[in-house]
C-alpha cells in the first residue's frame, strides 16, 4: 500500500498538483476541500464495490447458472470478509497510514472489479467478491470516518455528515448506472466501467482527500504512540461503556437490515400496491440526505449521544408503524419511510461521534475497528434471518424480530446516556 500512495503522490507531483503542499499551505481549506474529495471517492467506493451487487443482481440471475441463493452467498461472504479485515484497518489508522490504507483499499477494490469481469467460474467469482469485501473493510465508511476522526478530533462531525452528505448518493446512482451499462454493453462490460470509474475517479480523490488530512509529522506513528494507543484501547474495553455502544449499534443495525433488505416483500405484504412500495421504499435516499442536513444544522448545540437516541427512537417508532399501523392504514407506508429513512440516516454518522465523545480518541482506530465487526456482520446475517423468520411464521415474525431488536439497542443507549449523565454530575460536584 505505501508503495502505491508513493507512486500515485509522484503521480500528483508530476502533474503540478501536490496535496500534501496545498494541505500545509491552506490548512482549512485543505480540510473542507478533503471532505467533499472523500466524499466523492465514498460514493464511488460504495457504488462499485457495495451496490454493484443489487444493480446487477437481475443480469446475473439472466446470465449465470449459479443461482440467486449462490450470488448472495457471495455477496454476505464479502460483507463477513470486511468484518474480518477491520481490526487490522483501525491498526493502521492509528499507525498514521491511513491514506495508504484508504487507498489501497480502493485500489484492492478495482483489481477485484477485474478479476469478477473475467471471472469464467462460481470459484474466481467467490473470490472476487471476497477481495471486495476486504476492499469494503479498507476503505469504506468504518475506516474512513476512524480516519477522519483520528485526524480532525473535535471537527469529525462536521466532516463525516459532510462526506455522507455526498456518498448517500451512491445507491441512486448505481442502481441506473448498473442498469444501463448491462443492457447496453452486458454484465461484464458494466463490470468494467465499475472499475473505471473506482482507478479515474474514486483512487484519485481518495488518496488527494487523505492526504490533506493526514500530511503534519505529527501524524505519524511513534513507539511511544503506538504504545499509548494500545493502552487506551485496552482502558476502552474495561469501560461498561464500551459494550453498551457496542451493543446498542450492532443491534440497531441488524434490526435496520432485517428491514430494509426485504422491505419490497415487507411493504406488499403489509397491504400496499407494488407502484406504492417502490415509492415508498425511494424515499429512503432522499431521507437520510435529509436527516444529515437537520443534523449538520444543529450543529454542535447538541450531543452525539442526544442525537443518536433520538434516532433510534425513530428507528424503533417507525418498525412499530410498520408492523402495527400499516396492515389496516397502507398509506401510513409513507409515514414509515420518512421516519425511517432520516432516523438511520444519521445513524450511521453517530457511530463514530458517539465513541469519540465517551471513550476519547486516543486509539480511536483499534476502538472503531472492534465496534465494526459485530456491526457487520450483523449487516451480512439480517437478510437471511429475515428470510428464515418469513419461512417460519411470515413476516409478522420478522417484524416482531426487528422491534424487539430496535427496543433492546434503545435500552443499552439510554443506559449508556444515563451513566454519562451520572459521571458528569459526579464531576460538577
Amino acid at each position: 500500500m505505501a508503495g502505491l500512495a508513493s507512486g500515485i503522490d509522484r503521480a500528483f507531483a508530476t502533474l503540478g498538483l501536490d496535496p500534501h503542499r496545498f494541505a500545509q499551505a491552506h490548512p482549512e481549506r485543505a480540510e473542507r476541500l478533503a471532505f467533499w474529495l472523500l466524499g466523492v471517492a465514498q460514493t464511488v467506493g460504495y457504488g462499485a464495490f457495495f451496490y454493484i451487487f443489487a444493480a446487477l443482481l437481475l443480469a446475473w440471475e439472466e446470465a449465470l447458472p449459479y443461482g440467486k441463493g449462490w450470488l448472495a452467498f457471495a455477496f454476505m461472504c464479502a460483507t463477513l470478509m470486511a468484518a474480518v479485515v477491520s481490526p487490522f484497518a483501525g491498526r493502521m489508522v492509528d499507525a498514521g497510514k491511513g491514506r495508504w490504507l484508504l487507498t489501497g483499499g480502493m485500489a484492492i477494490g478495482t483489481g477485484a472489479l477485474l478479476v469478477l469481469a473475467g471471472s469464467q467460474s462460481y470459484a474466481v467469482f467467490f473470490l472476487a467478491w471476497l477481495g471486495l469485501g476486504v476492499a469494503e473493510g479498507l476503505c469504506l465508511y468504518e475506516p474512513c470516518f476512524a480516519f477522519v476522526t483520528r485526524t480532525t478530533h473535535e471537527r469529525a462531525r462536521k466532516g463525516i455528515t459532510r462526506i455522507t452528505l455526498v456518498a448517500g448518493f451512491a445507491s441512486t446512482l448505481a442502481y441506473p448506472a448498473g442498469a444501463f451499462l448491462a443492457e447496453a454493453l452486458g454484465w461484464r462490460g458494466a463490470v468494467l466501467y465499475f472499475a473505471g470509474a473506482a482507478v479515474l475517479i474514486g483512487l484519485p480523490a481518495m488518496f488527494a482527500g487523505a492526504t490533506m488530512l493526514e500530511c503534519c509529522p505529527e501524524d505519524q506513528e511513534t513507539p511511544e504512540r503506538k504504545a499509548g494507543d494500545r493502552a487506551a484501547f485496552v482502558a476502552a474495553r474495561a469501560r461498561p461503556e464500551f459494550w453498551l455502544i457496542l451493543a446498542a449499534f450492532s443491534l440497531i443495525g441488524l434490526a435496520y437490515a432485517m428491514v430494509v433488505t426485504h422491505v419490497m416483500p415487507i411493504l406488499t405484504d403489509r397491504g400496499l400496491s407494488l407502484g406504492q412500495a417502490v415509492l415508498a421504499a425511494s424515499l429512503f435516499g432522499p431521507m437520510q440526505v435529509a436527516g444529515r442536513l437537520a443534523m449538520m444544522a444543529a450543529g454542535h448545540r447538541v450531543s452525539g449521544s442526544t442525537v443518536a437516541a433520538m434516532s433510534f427512537v425513530g428507528v424503533t417508532a417507525a418498525i412499530a408503524v410498520l408492523f402495527f399501523l400499516v396492515p389496516s392504514m397502507p398509506e401510513a407506508g409513507f409515514a414509515f419511510a420518512l421516519l425511517f429513512g432520516a432516523s438511520f440516516g444519521v445513524i450511521s454518522i453517530l457511530k463514530p461521534v458517539v465513541m469519540a465523545e465517551i471513550l476519547g480518541r486516543r486509539g480511536f482506530g483499534m476502538i472503531a475497528g472492534f465496534m465494526a465487526v459485530p456491526f457487520l456482520i450483523a449487516g451480512a446475517v439480517a437478510p437471511q434471518a429475515a428470510a428464515l423468520l418469513w419461512q417460519m411464521s411470515g413476516y409478522d415474525l420478522a417484524l416482531s424480530v426487528a422491534l424487539g431488536l430496535a427496543t433492546l439497542a434503545l435500552a443499552a443507549l439510554s443506559l449508556l446516556i444515563l451513566r454519562e449523565r451520572r459521571a458528569a454530575a459526579h464531576r460538577d460536584e
